[in-house]
């Protein structure tokens, strides 16, 4: 007989943010849930808004999201309370028949603002949040959405492709905002006034599909599969993996890593692999939340 696996979340989920006292799971179709830090539901699986979700980062007892959807040139980026209990917003025949959709934005947010223009990464610092838009350039706010500085998105490359490289990613160490491009260039601004300080370039053979930020060091994951280990000036080591890496996180020196069918942990810079049959798209404490919904245990014992 075949064995039964209840799942966590009825939904296809993407990625998992970790938010203060829970977990915010993403879905492929804008569908959110919160769970606790044992990886129980709290409160209603719902659609705040009928599309995708683009990017996302936790921000003290909050949690911001932004949904767009390119074939109506709708875009939002909203701030939703973890306290609260979310319900669904606007559906997509909404959003298709109302007269002036641009007023209408995610259910159960705090503040909600309409975008002109293409976000491409979001990272909260504490309590404000820093993030970049595609050709715009690198905003600065505060918790209630009031602007604090903005500045031109640098000028990322010279020559013919200029224009063609993108903003993936942003770190922060102590008061310097470090803004990663998908081709390897890394520009430093100051966290006071978004003036650049300083660029450097890593040298990668392609395209950088996402980064994950540790304490000393990070994980660049290729839009081929594989990963490098940078310190943030350079290469530190190269790996190779049976598919593309999805979710990375550092703990206590220890990267853990799943991904495409698999999981993995770095040991100062050895790489072991376990396979596994879903994908892990992110982590729940000490488990792994797979693409089918359920959550099982990461393949690797840490001490």
């Amino acid at each position: 007989m075949r064995r039964v696996v209840e799942r966590t979340v009825s939904f296809t989920p993407t990625r998992v943010d970790n938010c203060a006292e829970y977990y915010v799971v993403i879905g492929s179709l804008g569908e959110l849930a919160k769970l606790d830090r044992t990886g129980n539901v709290n409160g209603d699986v719902c659609t705040p808004f009928a599309s995708t979700i683009t990017h996302s980062t936790p921000l003290v007892d909050s949690w911001i999201g932004i949904w767009v959807e390119p074939e109506m040139r709708l875009a939002r980026m909203a701030r939703l309370n973890l306290e609260r209990n979310w319900r669904n917003g606007p559906s997509s025949s909404d959003l298709r028949t109302s007269d002036n959709p641009m007023q209408l934005h995610p259910e159960n947010s705090t503040w909600s603002h309409a975008l002109d223009a293409e976000p491409t990464c979001i990272s909260g610092l504490g309590d404000v949040f820093c993030f970049v838009l595609r050709g715009r350039g690198v905003y600065l706010m505060d918790s209630e959405a009031n602007e604090i500085w903005r500045s031109s998105l640098p000028n990322s490359n010279v020559g013919r492709r200029n224009g063609f490289e993108t903003a993936i990613s942003i770190s922060n160490s102590e008061d310097i905002l470090s803004i990663w491009y998908n081709n390897g260039l890394i520009v430093d601004i100051s966290l006071d006034t978004g003036l650049e300080i300083d660029r450097r370039k890593i040298k990668i053979s392609e395209r950088i599909e996402r980064v994950f930020h540790g304490n000393d060091s990070h994980i660049l994951a290729l839009s081929q599969g594989g990963f490098l280990l940078s310190d943030g000036e350079g290469i530190v080591e190269s790996y190779n993996t049976p598919g593309p890496l999805l979710s990375a996180r550092q703990k206590d020196g220890i990267w853990e890593l799943t991904g495409w069918r698999f999981d993995a942990i770095i040991r100062e810079t050895s790489l072991d692999i376990s396979s596994r049959d879903q994908l892990g798209v992110g982590f729940i404490e000490e488990k792994i939340l797979t693409n089918d919904g359920t959550l099982s245990q990461f393949s690797f014992n840490r001490s």
